[in-house]
């Protein structure tokens, strides 16, 4: 064989091996970053003014087992994110005997609130048993997008996103939002 086609071919090897290896690299994309993917596009898909979404930030993927989609940390902050919502609605309506005349902000807020406590419930049983110790199998991801928006009045409002997401990263299992003042 000839030292130019011996060269030649190697050089082809070269570039078509590590041609594969690049693309095999950059189109096979984590689990957890296309669980973010969806996140957001479930997020647009879901918003009542798309358009006007402007994200601040994503939580990174978080590993979610059996059917216990939110942690005892996370219902304590999300009381606590409920507790401020209600005291902003207590305040603006004079402890809800104002409620005829509420401004669209005051009645977005507590459209908003009370789909967050439905979705909360729906996601999160709380039973007065203790928790088990035993081992749940993995069954998917949870992503938050923190983010801002105008609901279909133009009113402004601040929201965080949850997804909650399968072990495949394909298919949104449960969306909620919850407000944030």
């Amino acid at each position: 064989m000839k030292p130019g086609r011996l060269l030649f071919a190697m050089i082809i090897s070269c570039v078509i091996l590590w041609g594969s290896i690049f693309c095999f690299i950059s189109c096979s994309g984590s689990k957890a970053e296309q669980a973010r993917l969806l996140a957001e596009k479930a997020l647009y898909a879901t918003a009542e003014n798309p358009e006007s979404i402007e994200i601040k930030a994503f939580s990174e993927a978080d590993s979610v087992f059996g059917r216990e989609y939110v942690t005892p940390e996370e219902k304590m902050n999300l009381a606590m994110a409920m507790i401020k919502v209600n005291r902003k609605v207590m305040e603006e309506t004079g402890n809800l005997e104002d409620v005829d005349t509420p401004s669209k902000e005051v009645t977005s807020l507590m459209e908003r609130q009370m789909a967050a406590v439905s979705a909360l419930r729906s996601v999160s049983p709380f039973s007065t048993d203790k928790p088990s110790d035993e081992k749940k199998e993995f069954s998917g991801w949870k992503v938050k997008v923190e983010y801002t928006a105008k609901s279909s009045q133009e009113v402004p409002y601040h929201s965080e996103f949850w997804c909650i997401i399968d072990k495949e990263a394909e298919v949104v299992i449960n969306s909620f939002e919850i407000p944030i003042l």
